[in-house]
């Protein structure tokens, strides 16, 4: 194949030509094969593009380099070993088609030449930031929980022995590191850091090696931050450290430089003098000498910055973010199906979350709940919100209450008026008619979302009810039993347990989930404003899946659809209200 393949570039190319062994093994690091120098010119210049084929080729594409004019951080779009970066990254392409595979890369290769002829063309380096930017030797990782798109400002800082956190105050600083790490009991020591927001992310001949260079980029980009960095060096001594944002069409980026102290070259450490206070009395320093002194010729270490905000997490800066992160979710069970839900909407962002449930978790409940064996005879509310703490250090709250609802409520009636939703998924009618009813009564109680699985999970129910309209029990008989269901068994849906009256839903975690997605995508809605009350969200399996657990669809269900619904899928449906209820009698 590569013979042929060389024939029909050298034909395509008529002044190009195999690569020598010797200009080959500049790529032995890559396992090469083959390679072609192929000319091209523009604008009266001269390119020797070296074309070369990898050893996994064609299911590797090929490679392009030009090195004597185009090195890594001189120009964007050119990886370290100076080859171009010709497509974005994931980028698929046919292994079928060899010929196709070399006559694109030579072409994206001079397409990428003729741009560099644009001074815009240097854009290109602040617009892909985060691939030029690393960490200089001695530099740290910086893992940042500061809100994307503010003013430059002060900021917390903590250093670890192996990172730095930095955060928009130190109350938000200490929350996140209680719950990312619970078992340090020792009290945190927080220092002061700068936080500064530019025009732009800066270019690589901006990237700054002392502490004047710092200064020289802030004239242009961010001159008002000038006064933020007098204010910090009155107290810095040795070295501080400044955090920068820089915004670009795609989105913010960060990063961060530590200036370090000057010193006096040629002594030993232990005997320097201090070179910001030489000359003055202790705290008789001026500002503008300190400045001289601190962003003069001293070294500045790079730092790598990992966003962990929850803009960044939770959808890597979406417009829902923000919405989600300030509203307040009181969970009702914490079981298989709340447990679930209450991870998927720490997922999508709900910043603070209530968990209510009195049970404790056991053995058989290990094998479809999000807990694990290690929390066994725990209580799930509080095994799961310490979870949820350690894997979402970010949210605002996670409380817990190892109770039922109705003795909570008894005592801390605030708890559910002072939340924007309320989720139900203890599937208990004495429980979730008690609270129907209590929503009903009191004044200002917030919405309602109950959600419940019927047998083997093949379907669920996902109903938002509110202060006004139709209440949960119109829906539903005196026993609690739904009026419209998905599915009918013509035998017994529980199995039984050695035990006096036990029984239990043999159903396991991957049929519970299209439930559990449901409900929380419901949740989620309703948070948003995106759904009314008196609306039912269901969800079904596939007319198949729930032949094979010995159930049909109802007629009702059935009713409400032109074709059989046999595929699987989710609808809304209106809950209606029913005019003899015994709850709202239908007012």
């Amino acid at each position: 194949m590569i013979a042929e393949l060389s024939r029909w570039v050298l034909a395509q190319c008529p002044n190009a030509r195999d690569l020598t062994q010797g200009e080959l093994s500049r790529y032995e690091a890559k396992d090469p094969i083959h390679g072609w120098a192929v000319p091209f010119e523009h604008q009266a210049d001269r390119f020797d593009l070296q074309v070369v084929l990898l050893r996994d080729f064609p299911w590797t594409k090929p490679r392009v380099y030009c090195t004597e004019k185009f090195q890594f951080m001189q120009f964007p779009h050119i990886e370290r070993d100076g080859a171009f970066c010709l497509y974005p990254p994931g980028t698929e392409h046919s292994p079928l088609n060899p010929k196709g595979l070399v006559w694109d890369a030579i072409k994206e290769a001079a397409r990428l030449i003729v741009a560099s002829y644009d001074e815009a063309f240097l854009d290109d380096f602040a617009d892909e930031f985060d691939s030029y930017w690393s960490k200089s030797e001695g530099g740290k990782n910086v893992v940042s929980l500061l809100s994307p798109g503010g003013l430059s400002r002060r900021v917390s800082l903590w250093c670890s022995t192996g990172d730095y956190y930095l955060a928009d105050d130190d109350t938000a600083l200490e929350s996140w590191l209680r719950n990312r790490f619970p078992g340090n009991k020792k009290n945190y020591n927080f220092n002061a850091a700068t936080h500064i927001a530019l025009n732009r992310p800066i270019l690589p001949s901006e990237y700054p090696r002392s502490g004047a260079e710092i200064l020289r980029f802030l004239q242009e980009l961010a001159p008002e931050a000038i006064e933020l960095l007098e204010d910090a060096v009155v107290n810095a001594d040795g070295k501080f450290t400044v955090s920068f944002e820089g915004r670009t069409d795609d989105g913010p980026v960060f990063f961060a430089v530590e200036v370090m102290p000057p010193v006096k070259q040629g002594m030993k450490a232990g005997r320097r003098p201090d070179m910001v206070q030489k000359g003055f009395r202790p705290g008789k320093v001026p500002i503008h000498i300190r400045m001289r002194r601190l962003f003069g010729g001293n070294k500045v270490e790079r730092h790598e910055t990992m966003r962990a905000d929850p803009s960044w997490i939770h959808g890597r800066d979406t417009p829902t973010v923000a919405p989600l992160f300030n509203k307040r979710v009181l969970m009702i069970g914490a079981g298989s199906l709340g447990g679930e839900v209450a991870l998927l909407l720490a997922k999508a962002g709900v910043g603070s979350t209530t968990l209510v449930d009195p049970e404790l978790l056991d053995y058989p409940n290990v094998g479809r709940h999000m807990l694990g064996v290690t929390q066994v005879r725990t209580f799930k509310a509080k095994s799961l919100a310490e979870k949820l703490a350690g894997d979402f250090p970010h949210m605002r709250s996670i409380k817990y209450f190892s109770e039922d609802w109705q003795s909570l409520y008894s005592k801390r009636p605030e708890i559910f008026h002072n939340t924007d939703l309320i989720v139900s998924t203890v599937g208990s009618w004495v429980a979730e008619g008690r609270l129907n009813q209590v929503a009903r009564e009191e004044a200002d109680f917030p919405p309602v979302i109950y959600g419940w699985a019927e047998p083997f999970s093949v379907a669920g129910h996902a109903v938002l009810i509110g202060s006004n309209g139709s209440c949960f029990a119109c829906g539903m008989d005196h026993f609690g039993k739904t009026l419209q269901a998905v599915c009918e068994w013509d035998t017994e849906t529980t199995r039984k347990q050695p035990h006096c009256g036990a029984s239990f839903q043999p159903y396991g975690p991957v049929s519970l989930s299209g439930v559990a997605a449901l409900v929380a995508k419901t949740t989620t809605n309703a948070l948003l404003g995106k759904v009314p009350p008196g609306t039912e969200a269901v969800y079904w399996a596939s007319k198949e899946e729930i032949t094979e657990q010995g159930g049909r669809f109802t007629q009702g269900f059935l009713n409400s659809f032109y074709d059989v619904p046999e595929f699987g899928g989710t609808r809304q449906f209106e809950w209606r209200q029913k005019g003899n209820c015994a709850f709202c009698g239908g007012a």
